[in-house]
Protein backbone atom coordinates (compact mmCIF):
# COMPACT_ATOMS: atom_id res chain seq x y z
CA UNK A 1 0.00 0.00 0.00
CA UNK A 2 1.32 3.31 -0.49
CA UNK A 3 2.47 5.89 2.51
CA UNK A 4 0.98 8.63 0.86
CA UNK A 5 -2.47 9.67 1.91
CA UNK A 6 -4.30 12.30 -0.48
CA UNK A 7 -5.78 15.18 1.20
CA UNK A 8 -9.48 14.62 -0.47
CA UNK A 9 -9.51 11.04 0.82
CA UNK A 10 -7.55 11.05 4.41
CA UNK A 11 -9.57 9.76 7.09
CA UNK A 12 -7.28 10.82 10.09
CA UNK A 13 -8.25 10.39 13.85
CA UNK A 14 -5.45 12.60 15.88
CA UNK A 15 -5.45 13.36 19.68
CA UNK A 16 -5.80 17.19 19.61
CA UNK A 17 -4.62 17.86 23.48
CA UNK A 18 -3.06 15.48 26.08
CA UNK A 19 -3.34 16.39 29.68
CA UNK A 20 0.16 17.19 31.27
CA UNK A 21 1.32 17.21 34.37
CA UNK A 22 -0.95 19.35 37.07
CA UNK A 23 -4.03 18.98 34.62
CA UNK A 24 -2.31 21.16 31.95
CA UNK A 25 -3.10 20.53 28.51
CA UNK A 26 -0.06 20.12 25.90
CA UNK A 27 -1.47 21.23 22.10
CA UNK A 28 0.26 18.66 19.67
CA UNK A 29 0.46 20.82 16.19
CA UNK A 30 4.87 20.91 15.87
CA UNK A 31 6.50 18.92 13.16
CA UNK A 32 10.44 18.71 12.27
CA UNK A 33 11.33 17.32 9.16
CA UNK A 34 14.02 14.50 9.29
CA UNK A 35 16.92 16.31 10.79
CA UNK A 36 15.31 18.24 13.20
CA UNK A 37 14.42 21.22 11.63
CA UNK A 38 11.24 22.81 12.46
CA UNK A 39 8.35 23.34 9.46
CA UNK A 40 5.97 25.69 8.62
CA UNK A 41 3.02 26.93 6.34
CA UNK A 42 6.01 28.63 4.24
CA UNK A 43 8.59 26.13 3.80
CA UNK A 44 9.80 23.73 1.15
CA UNK A 45 11.05 19.72 1.70
CA UNK A 46 12.77 17.77 -0.54
CA UNK A 47 12.61 14.28 0.45
CA UNK A 48 16.16 12.19 0.70
CA UNK A 49 15.36 8.91 0.52
CA UNK A 50 12.62 5.98 -0.29
CA UNK A 51 10.78 8.52 -2.61
CA UNK A 52 10.62 8.53 -6.15
CA UNK A 53 12.10 11.24 -7.94
CA UNK A 54 9.02 13.05 -9.75
CA UNK A 55 8.44 14.28 -6.47
CA UNK A 56 10.98 16.96 -6.12
CA UNK A 57 10.48 19.66 -3.84
CA UNK A 58 7.10 19.89 -2.00
CA UNK A 59 5.47 23.12 0.14
CA UNK A 60 4.29 22.62 3.44
CA UNK A 61 0.70 24.04 3.39
CA UNK A 62 -0.72 23.39 7.29
CA UNK A 63 1.16 21.99 10.12
CA UNK A 64 -1.45 21.14 12.99
CA UNK A 65 -2.40 18.38 15.45
CA UNK A 66 0.86 16.73 14.46
CA UNK A 67 0.35 16.56 10.26
CA UNK A 68 1.30 18.48 7.96
CA UNK A 69 -0.47 18.91 4.73
CA UNK A 70 2.27 19.34 1.38
CA UNK A 71 2.10 20.47 -1.75
CA UNK A 72 3.55 18.30 -4.68
CA UNK A 73 3.42 20.74 -8.12
CA UNK A 74 1.78 17.72 -10.24
CA UNK A 75 1.21 15.34 -7.48
CA UNK A 76 -1.46 17.51 -5.18
CA UNK A 77 -1.77 17.96 -1.51
CA UNK A 78 -1.21 14.91 0.58
CA UNK A 79 -0.84 14.83 4.55
CA UNK A 80 2.25 12.90 6.45
CA UNK A 81 2.85 12.27 10.06
CA UNK A 82 6.16 12.38 11.58
CA UNK A 83 6.47 8.81 10.70
CA UNK A 84 6.25 9.24 7.05
CA UNK A 85 8.23 12.53 7.53
CA UNK A 86 11.20 10.59 8.54
CA UNK A 87 10.28 8.00 5.90
CA UNK A 88 10.92 10.03 2.79
CA UNK A 89 13.90 11.73 4.79
CA UNK A 90 11.96 15.21 4.21
CA UNK A 91 14.54 18.08 4.86
CA UNK A 92 13.54 21.32 5.05
CA UNK A 93 15.34 23.63 2.16
CA UNK A 94 14.91 26.78 0.51
CA UNK A 95 12.99 27.32 -3.00
CA UNK A 96 12.33 30.05 -5.04
CA UNK A 97 8.42 30.86 -5.58
CA UNK A 98 8.20 28.59 -8.47
CA UNK A 99 9.58 25.42 -6.53
CA UNK A 100 13.09 25.66 -7.67
CA UNK A 101 15.99 24.95 -5.08
CA UNK A 102 17.37 27.89 -4.08
CA UNK A 103 20.97 27.04 -4.68
CA UNK A 104 24.38 28.96 -4.25
CA UNK A 105 25.68 30.79 -7.51
CA UNK A 106 22.44 30.76 -8.96
CA UNK A 107 21.23 33.81 -10.53
CA UNK A 108 17.57 35.16 -9.33
CA UNK A 109 14.86 38.25 -9.69
CA UNK A 110 12.25 40.24 -7.58
CA UNK A 111 9.33 40.77 -8.95
CA UNK A 112 10.37 44.39 -9.21
CA UNK A 113 13.05 43.30 -11.47
CA UNK A 114 15.88 43.71 -8.85
CA UNK A 115 18.41 40.87 -10.03
CA UNK A 116 21.26 39.74 -7.57
CA UNK A 117 23.41 36.10 -6.86
CA UNK A 118 22.58 33.74 -4.13
CA UNK A 119 25.46 33.56 -1.85
CA UNK A 120 24.62 31.24 0.31
CA UNK A 121 21.45 28.73 1.55
CA UNK A 122 20.78 27.19 4.91
CA UNK A 123 17.77 24.97 5.35
CA UNK A 124 16.23 28.25 6.72
CA UNK A 125 17.66 31.15 5.36
CA UNK A 126 19.53 32.73 1.92
CA UNK A 127 21.52 35.42 1.19
CA UNK A 128 21.16 36.64 -1.67
CA UNK A 129 23.78 39.99 -3.22
CA UNK A 130 22.31 42.59 -5.26
CA UNK A 131 24.03 44.33 -7.57
CA UNK A 132 27.35 41.38 -8.32
CA UNK A 133 29.86 39.79 -5.64
CA UNK A 134 30.71 43.36 -4.30
CA UNK A 135 26.97 44.84 -3.70
CA UNK A 136 24.52 45.06 -0.87
CA UNK A 137 23.47 41.90 0.74
CA UNK A 138 20.73 40.59 2.64
CA UNK A 139 19.27 37.67 4.93
CA UNK A 140 16.04 36.45 3.50
CA UNK A 141 13.84 33.26 5.26
CA UNK A 142 11.29 31.40 3.15
CA UNK A 143 8.49 34.16 3.39
CA UNK A 144 10.65 37.33 2.52
CA UNK A 145 11.06 34.91 -0.63
CA UNK A 146 7.64 34.86 -1.39
CA UNK A 147 6.85 38.00 -0.53
CA UNK A 148 9.29 39.63 -3.00
CA UNK A 149 8.71 37.12 -5.77
CA UNK A 150 12.02 35.97 -5.57
CA UNK A 151 12.48 33.32 -8.37
CA UNK A 152 16.01 31.73 -10.30
CA UNK A 153 16.56 32.96 -13.57
CA UNK A 154 19.77 30.37 -14.33
CA UNK A 155 21.39 27.33 -12.20
CA UNK A 156 24.75 27.50 -10.10
CA UNK A 157 26.20 25.81 -12.62
CA UNK A 158 27.17 29.11 -14.68
CA UNK A 159 30.86 29.85 -15.65
CA UNK A 160 32.06 33.25 -14.72
CA UNK A 161 35.08 34.85 -16.50
CA UNK A 162 36.56 38.60 -16.38
CA UNK A 163 34.10 39.85 -19.23
CA UNK A 164 30.98 38.20 -16.89
CA UNK A 165 29.13 35.62 -16.55
CA UNK A 166 27.75 32.95 -19.42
Amino acid sequence: PSRHRLLSGASLSVQRASTGAMGNQCVIGTLRDSYGIWLDNTCWVECTTNALGIMGLGKVKDVQDGLATFYWPGLGQYVYGSNDIYYYGMRRTMADITGVKLQEGAFVECKNGRQGIVREVTELNARIVFGGWGGSDGLYEQRDVDRYGIRVLTSARRQCAKTGCV
